[in-house]
Protein backbone atom coordinates (compact mmCIF):
# COMPACT_ATOMS: atom_id res chain seq x y z
CA UNK A 1 0.00 0.00 0.00
CA UNK A 2 0.98 3.89 -0.80
CA UNK A 3 2.29 5.51 2.12
CA UNK A 4 -1.01 8.05 3.94
CA UNK A 5 1.48 10.12 5.28
CA UNK A 6 -0.63 13.48 5.30
CA UNK A 7 -3.56 11.92 4.58
CA UNK A 8 -7.15 11.77 6.90
CA UNK A 9 -9.28 8.99 6.69
CA UNK A 10 -13.03 9.42 8.48
CA UNK A 11 -14.17 5.89 9.59
CA UNK A 12 -17.39 4.82 10.34
CA UNK A 13 -18.44 2.02 12.57
CA UNK A 14 -14.75 1.77 13.59
CA UNK A 15 -15.12 -0.04 17.42
CA UNK A 16 -15.09 -3.55 15.64
CA UNK A 17 -14.54 -5.70 12.76
CA UNK A 18 -13.84 -4.03 9.47
CA UNK A 19 -13.59 -0.73 10.97
CA UNK A 20 -11.54 -1.06 13.59
CA UNK A 21 -9.12 -3.44 10.98
CA UNK A 22 -9.52 -0.70 8.26
CA UNK A 23 -8.18 1.67 11.10
CA UNK A 24 -5.23 0.14 11.90
CA UNK A 25 -4.29 -0.84 8.46
CA UNK A 26 -4.48 3.14 7.48
CA UNK A 27 -2.80 4.13 10.98
CA UNK A 28 -0.04 1.45 9.74
CA UNK A 29 0.67 3.33 6.79
CA UNK A 30 0.84 7.01 8.55
CA UNK A 31 -2.61 8.20 8.05
CA UNK A 32 -4.27 10.78 10.45
CA UNK A 33 -7.98 9.00 11.86
CA UNK A 34 -11.56 10.27 12.80
CA UNK A 35 -13.14 7.18 14.26
CA UNK A 36 -16.48 7.52 14.53
CA UNK A 37 -19.22 4.71 16.14
CA UNK A 38 -21.96 4.75 18.61
CA UNK A 39 -19.65 2.84 21.86
CA UNK A 40 -17.78 5.37 22.98
CA UNK A 41 -15.63 3.10 25.64
CA UNK A 42 -14.81 0.68 23.44
CA UNK A 43 -13.68 3.81 20.69
CA UNK A 44 -11.77 5.24 23.35
CA UNK A 45 -9.35 2.47 23.52
CA UNK A 46 -9.11 1.69 20.18
CA UNK A 47 -7.83 5.52 19.92
CA UNK A 48 -5.54 5.31 22.80
CA UNK A 49 -4.02 1.53 21.40
CA UNK A 50 -3.61 2.63 17.85
CA UNK A 51 -1.94 6.42 19.26
CA UNK A 52 0.25 4.28 21.58
CA UNK A 53 1.27 1.32 18.37
CA UNK A 54 1.52 3.70 15.42
CA UNK A 55 2.43 7.42 16.79
CA UNK A 56 -0.37 9.01 14.74
CA UNK A 57 -3.57 11.57 15.47
CA UNK A 58 -6.38 10.30 15.80
CA UNK A 59 -10.05 12.11 16.90
CA UNK A 60 -12.64 10.11 18.06
CA UNK A 61 -16.51 11.24 17.66
CA UNK A 62 -19.18 9.35 19.33
CA UNK A 63 -22.36 9.47 17.39
CA UNK A 64 -25.49 7.11 15.40
CA UNK A 65 -24.48 7.85 11.73
CA UNK A 66 -28.78 7.60 11.42
CA UNK A 67 -29.20 10.90 13.00
CA UNK A 68 -28.00 13.69 10.11
CA UNK A 69 -27.77 16.34 12.31
CA UNK A 70 -25.59 14.70 14.76
CA UNK A 71 -23.93 13.51 11.73
CA UNK A 72 -23.42 17.44 10.72
CA UNK A 73 -22.87 18.71 13.80
CA UNK A 74 -20.17 16.37 14.72
CA UNK A 75 -18.46 17.58 11.76
CA UNK A 76 -18.59 20.91 12.24
CA UNK A 77 -17.02 20.53 15.72
CA UNK A 78 -14.06 19.36 13.86
CA UNK A 79 -10.72 21.32 13.67
CA UNK A 80 -10.09 23.05 10.29
CA UNK A 81 -7.02 21.14 9.68
CA UNK A 82 -9.35 17.82 10.55
CA UNK A 83 -12.33 18.53 7.97
CA UNK A 84 -10.13 17.85 4.21
CA UNK A 85 -11.33 14.11 4.39
CA UNK A 86 -9.26 12.42 1.53
CA UNK A 87 -10.54 9.22 2.90
CA UNK A 88 -14.23 7.90 3.72
CA UNK A 89 -14.79 4.64 5.24
CA UNK A 90 -18.95 4.34 5.29
CA UNK A 91 -18.91 1.32 7.04
CA UNK A 92 -21.49 1.52 9.76
CA UNK A 93 -24.62 -0.51 10.04
CA UNK A 94 -27.88 0.37 10.40
CA UNK A 95 -30.54 -1.51 11.99
CA UNK A 96 -34.23 -0.17 11.80
CA UNK A 97 -37.91 -1.95 12.76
Amino acid sequence: MKSLKGKIAFITGASSGIGEATAKLFAREGAGLILVARRNTILQKLSKKIKNEFNVEVKTIQLDIQNYKSVLSAYNKLPAEWKAIDILVNNAGLSRG
